[in-house]
């Protein structure tokens, strides 16, 4: 398995095709597997350089106790950029992954070239939320949720600790449940992030202030499922970031890229490419 050591951290990463380079970073509680599963890699690789890598604390890559802000991972972005010798890179991030592209863009402008932010969640735009079970998926996010043996709340749903802790105490018929779900590797990756800092630090502004976010000049696609919690962020950065435009994928919540595979590659794919020529 190839993997890269940035300062002291080793990295699990992928790299496959030529051409300019595009960095896929995943969120919070998922592995870079997300991006070969749909498919992703196979439609990029005869144009672009495609790097994709687990985070800190997800997948093969190394565990910390602590340092999971946006800050933290877009430092992480640019060491495994530089011990790999990527140039100027495309940065899809899906969740937090999009937090992170959109950070490291504002840190380091220099080695991203264009951003698709996929249903990212910024801490700074927490506001926009509004009433959460105004949302029409509420009701079933809270039921899948239960299913899952976990407890979601309009007070606790933005608290991703509060979740990892629930996961990590889960026993008896509520760990059966999840299991039974979702599977053990599942639950285990829940587990081995309630162990760290990451869901104190994943709500974290991290220097990620509204003004500097809406200072990013990069070529911007804010890409959101058309069921998003998340939709009052899409029109945001459309309407604050200069050079962002704005689509939806149909028939998706959050979770696009699972829930609507074909036509989040579709844009992806088309988009990286525009941006590109």
């Amino acid at each position: 398995m190839p993997r890269i050591d940035a300062d002291g951290i080793n990295f699990f990463y992928q790299q496959r095709g030529e051409g300019p380079d595009v960095v896929l970073l995943h969120g919070i509680t998922g592995n870079m597997a997300i991006w070969p599963l749909i498919d992703l890699i196979d439609n990029l690789t005869a144009e672009f350089r495609v790097t994709y890598y687990d985070l800190r604390g997800h997948g093969y890559s190394d565990t910390l106790e602590c340092g999971y802000t946006s800050a933290d991972m877009a430092d992480d972005f640019r060491r495994i950029g530089e011990a790999l010798g990527l140039g100027p890179a495309y940065v899809l991030g899906h969740s937090f992954g999009g937090v992170v592209a959109a950070h490291a863009a504002v840190l380091f402008p220099e080695r991203v070239r264009g951003l698709i932010l996929s249903d990212p969640f910024f801490p700074c735009l927490r506001r926009l939320g509004g009433d959460i079970t105004a949302w029409e998926g509420w009701d079933g996010y809270v039921a899948r949720s239960a299913r899952h043996g976990i407890r979601v709340t309009p007070e606790n749903w933005w608290d991703v600790g509060d979740i990892l802790r629930q996961a990590a105490e889960l026993t008896g018929e509520g760990r059966e449940k999840f299991v039974g779900e979702l599977g053990e590797p599942a639950l285990e990756r829940l587990v081995r992030l309630a162990a760290t800092t990451c869901g104190r630090d994943t709500a974290e502004v991290a220097g990620l202030t509204e003004e500097r976010l809406a200072s990013i000049q990069q070529p911007t696609l804010a890409l959101f499922g058309e069921h998003s919690p998340f939709l009052s962020t899409s029109q945001w950065l459309q309407a604050n970031l200069p050079n962002c435009r704005s689509t939806t994928v149909p028939d998706a919540e959050h979770l696009a890229h699972e829930e609507n595979p074909a036509q989040f590659v579709k844009i992806v794919a088309r988009e990286l490419r525009r941006m590109a020529t």
